[in-house]
């Protein structure tokens, strides 16, 4: 049977960078491959639905749509019909017949409203085994897979790992690629809530500052049942959405203590990525910008002129991150907070180095330590490729795609 596999782009660029990927492995199979164009999505549900049904006859093909964070799910009019009034109520995929893979890079608590009303069939993939556990809980109904993120490659030819002698030669000491938001950004959402609220979560936030090792889930779930004690599982899992404001605070908070903690010790950092010209600092001279939002190709670009790249985990406890793979493919040495899964993947000083979010203060001798020994920084950085070569690539997880599309009926 024919199988044509359906991606996304011009949505949200990281997730077209990602999607073009995965589509060059299914391509490489031998799989044809058909492009939702987000620029003119009207159109393309017109090519869609001439490319699967020519004259109105159904071909006997095998359609997958492999999307992100719901892209293509969430009611946009030209691929719904709506009713009276103007809700979402059927889908081309479903009429179509068209299996539906959706990964989400982020904890489902930010997909609650998509995840009410699913695209019937809909298979889901959380990139931490947290988040995948989160929706066993939660929603048993929908089948779910942990998948984790992948490392980016550039879309041509990569070059193998370079020498010492011209590795040495790399501009960057040390790279972050991250845009950066201001954490007053954070609080004048959590500002608009009335006194109590307020206390309440910047309680929530408390505990996590105290305790960065926890999950989101396990931090709050303890102050929600301290207040509602017979609280349930549907109310837990609808307060859990008004908890992103937290999560993004506490994420929005070590990334800039993390990057402060280096630049205010010594230690300069190139940041490629939108919004750092706004960080408050007493050695700005370490803090070298780009000065623009980048794209995906350039962060590649900018691991691959590294010989440190920084990562702060976004919260995903028991996951990984691309940040942490691409600087690896690129041959930079991947320097980053651990995470469950990360650990039983990687060894520090093995494959990259790990540091503690909870004593940030030893993180600039350490960077500095390692910048004076090259051969030590240089040979984890060699093992790095190698690792994520075998098995954090997005051609790695469109293996695992592949396996449930072919897999299913």
């Amino acid at each position: 049977m024919r199988r044509l596999i359906i991606f996304c782009e011009h949505a949200v660029e990281t997730l077209t960078y990602f999607s073009k990927q995965l589509a060059q492995a299914f391509a490489g199979w031998g799989y044809e491959t058909f492009w939702m164009d987000f620029d003119r999505l009207g159109l393309s549900a017109w090519k869609l639905r001439q490319a699967l049904c020519p004259h109105g006859q159904c071909q006997g093909m095998q359609a997958v749509l492999v999307t992100f964070n719901f892209i293509g799910l969430s009611g946009e009019e030209q691929l719904w019909d709506m009713d009276g009034q103007g809700l979402p109520v059927d889908s081309i995929w479903e009429k179509l017949g068209v299996l539906c893979l959706n990964i989400m890079v982020d904890h489902p608590a930010y997909y609650y409203k998509a995840l009410r009303h699913p695209v019937p069939g809909m298979q889901a993939f959380c990139i931490d085994r947290t988040h995948a556990a989160y929706m066993e809980r939660f929603y048993p109904h929908i089948r779910c897979m942990f998948l984790p993120l992948a490392g980016n490659r550039l879309l041509q030819k990569e070059a193998d790992m370079e020498p010492l002698e011209r590795w040495l030669n790399r501009p960057y000491a040390l790279v972050f690629t991250a845009n950066y938001v201001p954490l007053e950004n954070i609080e004048k959402q959590l500002g608009r809530l009335g006194p109590q609220y307020q206390a309440f979560y910047y309680e929530v936030i408390g505990s996590f500052l105290k305790n960065p090792g926890q999950e989101l889930l396990e931090g709050a779930e303890y102050y929600l049942r301290r207040e509602m004690p017979d609280i349930s599982n549907e109310d837990v899992c609808a307060t859990m959405h008004t908890m992103i404001a937290v999560d993004l605070w506490i994420r929005t908070y070590f990334r800039e203590k993390t990057v402060l903690a280096l630049v205010e010790n010594g230690v300069q950092v190139h940041v490629f990525g939108k919004g750092w010209e706004m960080v408050s600092c007493g050695h700005p001279q370490n803090l070298i910008l780009s000065g623009r939002m980048v794209s995906s190709q350039d962060c590649v670009q900018a691991a691959a002129g590294a010989k440190i790249a920084l990562n702060t985990m976004p919260w995903f406890k028991d996951g990984g991150h691309d940040r942490i793979f691409t600087a690896m493919l690129q041959g930079a040495a991947a320097l980053t907070d651990p995470s469950k899964y990360l650990l039983e993947q990687f060894t520090d000083q093995g494959e990259l180095f790990y540091y503690d979010l909870g004593r940030l203060e030893q993180l600039p001798e350490l960077v500095k330590k390692l910048l004076q020994e090259p051969g030590k920084l240089y040979g984890a950085a060699s093992r790095g490729k190698i690792a994520a070569q075998k098995g954090h690539t997005w051609q790695c997880r469109a293996v695992a795609l592949r396996s449930t599309i072919e897999g299913r009926p």
